[in-house]
């Protein structure tokens, strides 16, 4: 390639054909330079899919390889990229994790390429931000279901356009924020925070920050706050806390959202009489701003875990805003639930606080929401 003078993209091509370890390598190496950032995430490869499904299932490594009869390590290896499991193996891989067909033949194309076959993305920085703009707003006609083969392909799509710089960087930060906003809004909390924690990385390259970009830092303090065996509230507190200044000096809305998920997780602590005051401030704040059911859901939320339930019945009975939305979002459904099945528990309701934790149950068992799956069961054995 030197002696031919090959253009970058050029080289890029080339590494690309080439299926052999040594050619991730280079890829990978290509990439972070052009990022300028040593620690910057690497460009998506068709092995990330395969833990995608595995995690969408609810799998662990141990359990997936059982099915195969395969090592655990070499499921590992696969999921790296490392090495690339035969056609056989793949096709069983994906019938076992209930894969799309769209996903085959994305992981047919090998370890190295990531493509969304349903519509090619364009290569131009103007139509991609189109895209992207159609993407955040809903505009855009997604096939149900290939969430996740979008957007890793559409990541793949724009690492491979890095040569352009700054611009491509903002990009793909908006693509990171909206993936992990979609894998939230199907209560896919642990796999949210990788494409969160990417973005809050190539984020530190920006001289100038679009609020957009702070729902990252919402999904990262509640991943550090929920995910693992322990609930861990001044954990997320100690995530908002140091974005707060950030959020109040681009966005008045995002201001009200830390303001209140602070609120949320001191409720659950020993600063109760704090988490009441800044619940109300981030009312006071919110209101008005496109926010207002959230806002006050919040604050209803914050009045449970006080022992105040009667107060947040009657927030919950006395605002039309707060009466149930059947367009909500899996994770928004399963948390509004929650909420009126406590309050409904802790004003001496309790046979229709078991009718919303049956409509929790059904929500978690027909969509497979495992990750919320434990918290649920864990109310119903509270509410008894």
């Amino acid at each position: 390639m030197d002696a031919l003078d090959a253009t970058e993209q050029e080289r890029w091509r080339a590494w690309e054909l080439l299926d052999a370890p040594r050619a991730l390598t280079r890829l990978r190496e290509m990439a972070t330079h052009s990022t300028q950032h040593p620690t910057a995430p690497t460009m998506p490869l068709a092995g990330e899919l395969l833990r995608t499904l595995r995690l969408r299932r609810g799998w662990t490594l141990e359990q997936t390889a059982s099915h195969l009869q395969v090592n655990p390590a070499t499921l590992s290896r696969w999921e790296r990229s490392e090495t690339w499991p035969a056609t056989e193996q793949l096709h069983h891989l994906c019938y076992v994790l209930h894969a799309r067909d769209e996903e085959l033949v994305a992981l047919e194309h090998g370890r190295q390429r990531l493509r969304y076959d349903q519509k090619p993305f364009p290569s131009t920085l103007p139509a991609l931000r189109d895209l992207l703009h159609d993407v955040e707003h809903g505009l855009l006609q997604m096939e149900p279901g290939l969430s996740d083969l979008f957007f890793l392909s559409l990541e793949a799509h724009l690492w491979r356009l890095m040569q352009h710089g700054k611009p491509v960087v903002a990009l793909l930060i908006a693509a990171y924020v909206r993936h992990a906003r979609c894998l939230l809004n199907e209560a896919r909390l642990i796999e949210a925070q990788t494409p969160a924690s990417r973005a809050l990385h190539l984020m530190s390259q920006c001289e100038q920050l679009d609020h957009r970009w702070l729902s990252a830092i919402h999904i990262l303090a509640k991943g550090a706050a929920e995910i693992g065996s322990r609930f861990r509230p001044l954990q997320g507190v100690e995530v908002l806390r140091d974005w707060l200044p950030v959020a109040m000096r681009l966005s008045l809305t995002y201001e009200a959202w830390f303001l209140r998920d602070i609120a949320e997780y001191l409720s659950q602590t020993r600063s109760r009489s704090e988490a009441v005051r800044m619940s109300e401030y981030a009312v006071r704040r919110g209101m008005g701003i496109g926010e207002d059911r959230n806002v006050l859901l919040s604050h209803a939320l914050v009045l449970l875990n006080v022992g105040r339930s009667s107060e947040a019945m009657e927030m919950l009975t006395s605002t039309p805003l707060l009466a149930w939305d059947e367009a909500q979002v899996l994770q928004q459904k399963v948390h509004e639930s929650a909420i009126w099945a406590r309050a409904l528990h802790g004003t001496g309701h309790a046979a229709e606080a078991l009718q919303w934790l049956e409509r929790a149950h059904q929500l978690v068992e027909g969509h497979n929401l495992w990750q919320v799956r434990a918290r649920v069961y864990a109310l119903h054995h509270e509410l008894g």
